[in-house]
């Protein structure tokens, strides 16, 4: 005795075949889709705000006392550090007192001659403004006061440590 399979089973087989086909190629444009977003912008927008270079000038005749994160959101070279220090932001609960800025789109030159002329407290602090892959400016009473170039070459630690120093969340 041979027993017969029903021919709607080859049909629910096949209809169960192409949804998973078309929901496998569905999740991989997704997937390849949120990578590219990522490789072109920076993860610290989804914690701090972000901020326009020509917004500076505005934001601090309300806020007297932040830090600036400058970074480009297409350095890959970085997305490593930028996904630890957006874990530090949130451990030292600094999401309102830390703003980013992109450089890409940004005359770089143009920039630094802004923080030099209109926001910095002294010499030594404008000889600091240098291009660099990611810097931190502190601004205090509107003025950077401090500055470090090159923080995805620190270590968590010692990042938390200069960060907490600078007493900003006190303010």
């Amino acid at each position: 005795m041979k027993k017969e399979i029903p021919k709607k089973n080859y049909v629910i087989l096949i209809v169960v075949f192409l949804v998973t086909i078309i929901a496998v190629f569905y999740v991989r444009d997704w997937y390849n889709t949120t990578k590219e977003y990522y490789a072109q912008n920076s993860v610290m927008t989804k914690v701090i705000r972000e901020i326009k270079s020509e917004e500076i000038a505005n934001y601090i005749l309300e806020n007297q006392r932040f830090i600036l994160y400058v970074s480009s959101g297409q350095n890959s070279e970085i997305k490593k550090f930028e996904d630890d220090f957006k874990g530090l932001i949130q451990k030292l609960d600094l999401r309102d007192d830390v703003l980013y800025m992109n450089l890409d789109g940004v005359d770089a030159n143009r920039f630094y001659d802004l923080l030099k002329n209109d926001f910095v407290s002294n010499s030594k602090i404008k000889n600091q403004l240098v291009d660099s892959d990611a810097s931190l400016y502190l601004f205090m009473d509107g003025k950077v006061t401090s500055v470090l170039n090159d923080v995805d070459d620190y270590s968590m630690k010692r990042l938390e440590t200069i960060i907490e120093s600078w007493d900003i969340n006190n303010a």
